[in-house]
């Protein structure tokens, strides 16, 4: 073991029985006994309505906090016919619940992997949500929840001198810091995850839309439409720019501090497949705050599903290298246009489908 508590694999191997057995003491907020691939989703407002039925219109039967844990039975369609998302979640027998503020979520618990590259490399947070400190030892200090597929620069294993549990150390780009999150709770991304896709495509064939009247963004090839999804653009006053940019500067995660007033502030950890545009950071990335594509929700940047902007960072120039924590590089990247109006459709697109 080194100075700051970084461990070898051969040190993790010398590591006793009850050193491996606090690894799933204290800290683990969820219940490890359901089922991986069980259907739930984590309240990401600050409460949620439960309704008789899938309708607004319905009976309000319950109400739900931020960060509950819901076991979905199913989704539905529901709501009204030119409601912009129609998606509804049935949980059990107690009611239905709008999908805007439910994020779907799994609870998979994971393996330590002890050979991580030193420069780092990137983590996923694979619960519900899962607590972070900033400091552990002797002088424990608590840090940010961490949701729910966001992702985390990883540095290196550590070992906490209370009790010989395993932490995960994070690197915080923002704050130049690190912080410690429960192995178990983080599925550290193969080389194979982050690839680029589409290599053998010539650069400027790739073209991304952002469409600010639908609320989509569409990737081509060529003429090949090759990606289509909803995405939340900016709200009110905090719209989304026109124009032409390009993906010059990405990362894989950032921590995004912001806002202009007391109600506007945001303090988000591990905004995943950062995809920015412009100087002033707005970007195409993942969201975990909300589950709501299809209508304007953001400060400026494009939200999008974790799938949908995973896809677009490994497509997307400049590619970012496995072991590198970004890469800035103006003057380059994939060519972006957002409109206002879409003006015209290509031959056979279709209108929408989700990636």
């Amino acid at each position: 073991m080194n100075r700051d508590g970084a461990i070898s694999r051969r040190d993790f191997l010398k590591l006793s029985v009850a050193g491996l057995m606090g690894l799933l003491g204290p800290g683990l907020h969820l219940d490890p006994a359901r089922a991986a691939g069980t259907m739930q989703g984590r309240v990401t407002y600050n409460n949620v309505s439960v309704y008789d039925a899938p309708s607004k219109n319905g009976k309000k039967v319950s109400t739900f906090r931020r960060d509950s844990v819901l076991e979905i039975s199913e989704q539905v369609t529901g709501g009204k016919l030119r409601d912009y998302n129609r998606a509804w979640y049935r949980i059990s027998d107690q009611g239905y619940v709008y999908s805007g503020g439910i994020q779907p979520v799994e609870t998979r618990l994971n393996e330590v992997v002890t050979n991580l590259p030193e420069a780092g490399t990137v983590g996923e947070i694979t619960v519900p949500y899962s607590e972070s400190w900033w400091a552990i030892n002797r002088t424990p200090f608590p840090g940010a929840r961490l949701y729910y597929a966001t992702t985390h620069w990883i540095k290196d294993i550590v070992v906490d001198k209370r009790d010989g549990s395993l932490w995960y150390r994070a690197y915080d780009h923002l704050y130049s810091a690190y912080y410690y999150i429960r192995p178990y709770n983080v599925r550290i991304l193969p080389t194979e995850e982050l690839t680029p896709l589409s290599p053998a495509v010539p650069p400027e064939d790739k073209y991304i839309e952002v469409r600010l009247d639908e609320q989509t963004v569409v990737a081509y090839e060529g003429e090949r439409l090759v990606f289509n999804a909803r995405t939340s653009t900016g709200k009110a006053e905090f719209a989304t720019p026109t124009g032409r940019f390009r993906t010059f500067h990405k990362r894989p995660t950032a921590r995004m501090v912001g806002g202009e007033s007391d109600a506007a502030l945001y303090d988000l950890t591990g905004v995943p497949w950062d995809c920015y545009i412009t100087e002033n950071a707005v970007a195409l990335h993942s969201t975990f705050w909300h589950n709501d594509y299809g209508t304007p929700h953001s400060h400026g940047c494009i939200n999008l599903s974790p799938q949908a902007a995973k896809w677009l960072y490994r497509w997307t120039l400049p590619t970012v290298p496995s072991d590198q924590r970004s890469v800035y590089e103006p003057g380059s990247g994939t060519d972006v246009q957002v409109v206002e109006h879409t003006h015209q459709r290509r031959p056979n697109e279709p209108r929408f489908f989700m990636v």
